[in-house]
């Protein structure tokens, strides 16, 4: 019993691509083939599958390979070698199946590994088809940028978008109306510095559809990032930004198209946003987001997802790497990056809730203690607003000089074309012109929006309101609450502590407070950065007994009472007592006036903090670590 193996693919199925009977007609016509051409009793099994014939990691093509491997087959039957792989790796099949004793007929190529000179017939057949699909491609394309430069080649429509059906052109497009408010506030969101994340749960709270085309029905970062880089919300049709490749498997990727395939279309009418104010945007988010760009030199080590204050925002001292949530095992725990790593030997942790709690009620202190300012200081922002206006015009002088530069030389290289001579470094220099007179416009928007004249500075008072008003109404677990923080908290930096009698290691964090974020008027905060800056020394633990009642004993000893009766006075033992007198003893001893001492090496006598010890250990300190 001779057993024939017949092969049919299609590459894909789905509705509006290929036909699925494209796998009844291959099997019908190998059938024909067999009854003509094998005599005798033979059992004939289908192998039919589905996907790109160039991939050579196909899990059907794996198994193919093992049903040949297998032994059981003595004839394998396909329509053209194509159907089972493409390119070179088709003859290389053909070269396995003779190994293997299984006879390979691909009847459109004219192949049957029992006839010499096969190879023959199989390699040109592999060239054959991968001419014939590169041909295909390149006349694919050719047609594409040809119908995208009268108008044709309109994508599927994005949010805010309707394309009526049959539509063709972006002239037949239509805006949704609901949609301009909310792009609007889409780009206002991310000029005053929200994330992709954040706007997304602001859609998905207000439950704005993702789009006709979208797979999903919620809205993500990914799926923000994507709409909001399309020019078409400026009003730019493009194509040819990306480009597909073909690995060594097979698969096809994208990467980015080389610029002088680039292809643009005003549609004016489309336009959601203006398109100086789009660029401006775009620029500010690249230039937010470039350091968390993968493969980009001098990237700086941080999260990208984002967290709960203070998470993200406290550094460690000793090697000023970042504190990060589960330290030990506990969630709400923050511990240093760097003693996970073993390049640091601080593996203090801190309570997260308890030192936001710390650090929140540390700023409201500082900011109820805010003196009223003098007139000295209210002359010198005067000054210092006649200063700005002055330098902005300057710099604003200095721009149309260099943009009449720029359009001199453009006209020169214009005319040098014009004169029918040609090169390519003269596109490419007026590719570069070009893009600074656009940057240079960029900047002179900016400095023109920015504000001119006297600089209104709020009173104390409104400052205190406005920063108890802004702390007070968003929970401690809300993006916009972590934002808020670190523009009035740029820095808080964490130091090991221990009591001078030894024993638990704490951490004491050194906490820079910027005031001036506060005032809305640019200059205003350029100016009062400095007078309303504070450094603020706050204590992330809770103080052992010995050390929180301290005080309060040694001055009713004082008074004249005895141990008992002070601890108590105190609500607390008389052993309890007594540790707090031996810890102010030892404090006058050592000419102390705070129980807590700075670690400034890791410690021998705790067993608790022994990274230092481990075989992995070593300390790698990151430039700057300990500033504030």
């Amino acid at each position: 019993m001779l057993r024939i193996l017949v092969v049919a693919r299609v590459s894909d199925p789905r509705p509006g691509k290929q036909d699925e009977r494209s796998v009844e007609d291959q099997e019908h016509r190998i059938r024909v083939w067999i009854a003509d051409n094998i005599k005798g009793p033979c059992e004939i099994e289908v192998f039919a599958s589905s996907g790109g014939g160039e991939w050579i990691d196909r899990t059907a093509h794996r198994e193919l390979c093992e049903k040949v491997a297998s032994g059981k087959y003595g004839l394998l039957v396909t329509e053209d070698l194509g159907r089972i792989l493409r390119r070179i790796h088709a003859h290389v099949f053909a070269e396995e199946c003779v190994d293997y004793g299984v006879r390979l007929v691909a009847l459109n190529d004219h192949v049957d590994t029992d006839e010499p000179g096969w190879q023959d017939h199989s390699i040109f057949s592999a060239w054959h088809h991968e001419r014939s699909n590169r041909d295909t491609s390149d006349r694919i394309k050719r047609a594409h940028r040809s119908r995208f430069k009268n108008g044709g080649c309109a994508a599927i429509p994005i949010f805010g978008y309707i394309k009526p059906p049959g539509a063709k052109s972006d002239s037949e497009w239509k805006k949704d109306p609901e949609a301009e408010p909310i792009y609007r506030e889409w780009f206002e969101r991310l000029d005053r510095g929200q994330s992709f994340a954040e706007v997304a749960d602001w859609l998905n709270a207000r439950e704005i559809p993702t789009g006709p085309y979208a797979q999903s029905e919620r809205w993500d970062s990914r799926m923000v990032g994507r709409v909001t880089r399309n020019a078409l919300l400026k009003g730019v049709r493009l194509r040819n930004v990306r480009e597909s490749w073909r690995d060594s498997r097979g698969k096809y990727r994208t990467r980015p198209a080389d610029p002088s395939m680039l292809l643009e279309r005003e549609v004016p009418e489309l336009a959601f946003v203006e398109p100086e104010y789009y660029d401006r945007v775009i620029k500010k988010i690249d230039d937010r987001n470039a350091k968390y760009r993968n493969g980009r030199a001098g990237r700086k080590a941080g999260p990208r997802k984002r967290t709960r204050f203070p998470g993200r925002m406290i550094r460690c001292g000793i090697c000023g790497r970042g504190y990060v949530f589960g330290g030990h095992g506990q969630k709400e725990h923050l511990i240093c990056d760097g003693a996970r790593q073993y390049a640091c030997w601080n593996g203090a942790t801190v309570d997260g809730p308890l030192s936001g709690k710390r650090i929140i009620e540390a700023v409201l202190e500082a900011i109820e203690s805010l003196p009223e300012f003098d007139s000295a200081l209210l002359e010198e922002v005067r000054a210092e607003a006649d200063r700005l206006d002055d330098e902005r015009a300057g710099k604003i002088e200095l721009l149309d000089r260099r943009a009449e530069d720029l359009n001199r030389k453009l006209d020169r290289l214009v005319a040098f074309i014009v004169d029918g001579k040609t090169s390519d470094r003269i596109a490419d220099e007026i590719e570069r012109h070009e893009q600074q007179l656009k940057e240079i416009e960029a900047e002179k928007q900016r400095l023109r929006d920015e504000p001119r004249g006297r600089i209104e500075i709020p009173s104390i008072d409104e400052l205190k309101r406005l920063a108890r008003s802004s702390i007070e109404s968003l929970m401690t677990d809300d993006p916009d609450f972590c934002r808020f923080m670190q523009k009035l908290i740029p820095s808080i930096v964490v130091f090991p502590h221990r009591l001078c009698d030894g024993k638990r290691i704490v951490l004491r964090a050194k906490i820079r407070l910027r005031l001036a974020s506060l005032i809305e008027d640019a200059r205003g905060r350029a100016v009062l950065e400095r007078p309303l800056e504070r450094i603020l020394t706050v204590d992330l633990f809770k103080p052992p007994q010995r050390e929180a009642f301290r005080e309060k004993v040694m001055a009713l000893r004082r008074s004249g009472m005895t141990e008992r009766e002070a601890a108590k006075a105190c609500g607390i033992t008389v052993t309890a007592a007594q540790y707090a007198a031996k810890l102010q003893r030892m404090m006058d001893e050592l000419g102390l006036d705070d129980a807590h001492v700075p670690l400034t090496e890791p410690p021998d006598d705790c067993d608790k903090h022994c990274r230092h010890r481990h075989p992995r250990y070593r300390f790698d300190p990151l430039p700057g670590a300990g500033e504030v």
